[in-house]
């Protein structure tokens, strides 16, 4: 199969896998609402692919669409995370059922508010439109002289991903500072994206980055995931009042549980920092040697 001719596959492939999730993420599925999210963000690493070949405003406005899916999503799969986290609390007996109960309450509140936000946003029309838009814009004619190499772009562009993850991880140096730390993992889940295409495009069978990556994106996932939940105990802490001591004191000692595992997390984090930096060096390096071979 020509270069080009995979590249459409492969966006037509992530678009299927969007479109099949949804019905079930609409009916609130909470495992179908993390494969919607994730295929969408996949939708939208693919279409660059597309590159020259495209219209760019089409391409755009395609961009655009799977962007406000993504972010639809988002708030809903937080929430359904902080419910799996307060279930696996509950189990292993971590805090107290009442404070996970007051916490999981709001959780369930605020969940019913952003599944219908999320229903609002993303109608089976709206996809329709997306699913004929993209088809669309991935079938123009090829421009005539040199083929199009999504190859090498692809090396190219993961080569740029790995460079910002690098900057991210500078950036977010050794200190446990939340926000940086996810800069970090979105990069990284960038990077990892990137790659995927490029294994794809080359039928590379290593899957040694890809993996590690993966891991890191689960560890700060999982430390993203505690301190939202720590600011949801906290919302839910600050909505009590003054002369309930033992709940406030109770959802103290929540919040300390998830605090614990955040710096459990993040020095496990730095063990891992070197090794990530080794291999975003290497997608560089790939990707100059990418770049001076069409040179």
């Amino acid at each position: 199969m020509e270069r080009s001719a995979l590249s459409v596959a492969i966006l037509r492939q992530r678009l299927v896998s969007l479109l099949a999730a949804m019905p079930a993420a609409q009916s609130g599925d909470e495992v179908s609402v993390h494969q919607a999210r994730v295929a969408s963000r996949r939708l939208r690493a693919a279409l660059p692919m597309l590159g020259a070949n495209a219209d760019p405003q089409a391409l755009s406005r395609v961009d655009r669409r799977v962007r406000r899916i993504t972010r639809a999503l988002g708030p809903v799969r937080e929430l359904d995370v902080a419910l799996l986290l307060l279930a696996e609390l509950d189990g292993r007996g971590a805090a107290s059922a009442a404070a996970i109960g007051r916490v999981r309450e709001a959780v369930l509140a605020e969940r019913l508010k952003r599944r219908r936000d999320m229903l609002d946003e993303i109608t089976p029309s709206r996809l329709d439109k997306l699913r004929k838009r993209l088809v669309h814009v991935a079938a123009p004619p090829l421009p005539q002289g040199i083929p199009h190499d999504a190859a090498t772009e692809a090396a190219v562009r993961a080569g740029r991903r790995a460079g910002r993850l690098r900057a991210a991880i500078e950036r977010a140096g050794g200190i446990y500072l939340a926000d940086r730390l996810h800069r970090v993992r979105v990069a990284a889940k960038k990077l990892r994206y990137a790659l995927e295409i490029q294994r794809e495009l080359t039928h590379a069978r290593s899957r040694l980055h890809l993996n590690r990556l993966k891991t890191l994106q689960d560890l700060l996932g999982r430390m993203h995931d505690l301190e939202i939940l720590i600011d949801r105990t906290r919302a839910v802490q600050a909505s009590l009042p003054g002369r309930n001591r033992r709940a406030m004191a109770e959802l103290d000692a929540l919040i300390r549980v998830l605090e614990d595992e955040c710096r459990e997390g993040h020095a496990a984090y730095m063990h891992a920092r070197p090794a990530m930096l080794k291999l975003t060096d290497a997608v560089v390096a790939a990707a100059e040697h990418a770049r001076s071979s069409v040179a």
